[in-house]
């Protein structure tokens, strides 16, 4: 399981949508992208971070949710207000494919609207850091 997937199963166990490792239908929550429909979805995307560290097993990567709602700015607002809630300040657990989540914060004081889509839908975003535990064959 990628990390990428391991917080989107965070996500859907925080009550905030419903991912399918497919993609399929019926879901809420996607990798990286937002697709065409529906139009009240959620994507999650790894972007940048702090610098690794050569020995410590730390790492600390940036990850954006994007909110979609409908031509009802309030809906997106919403959405991506429940996943401030839910994720800044979370910590001290294991996500769902056994990486250690020791604290995650956001990078703003809330979410941040970044306008509409092609089809008039409103979105926000909630950008987050968060520090977990990776060791590798050169760091315990």
């Amino acid at each position: 399981m990628t990390l990428l997937e391991e917080f989107a199963r965070l996500l859907e166990l925080r009550g905030l949508g419903e991912y399918h490792e497919d993609g399929s239908a019926g879901g809420s929550i996607f990798l990286a992208a937002l697709p065409s429909s529906p139009d009240r979805c959620k994507a999650i995307a790894l972007y940048g971070g702090g610098d690794a560290d050569s020995r410590l097993a730390y790492d600390e990567p940036s990850l954006q949710v994007r909110c979609r709602g409908t031509t009802d700015p309030r809906t997106a607002e919403a959405d991506a207000q429940q996943v401030y809630d839910a994720l800044h300040g979370l910590g001290m657990l294991t996500l769902p494919g056994g990486t250690w989540l020791q604290l995650m914060l956001a990078k703003q004081s809330g979410p941040v609207y970044i306008g509409r889509d092609v089809n008039g839908r409103h979105e926000w975003t909630v950008n987050l850091q968060a520090e977990i535990s990776r060791p590798t064959p050169h760091r315990v």
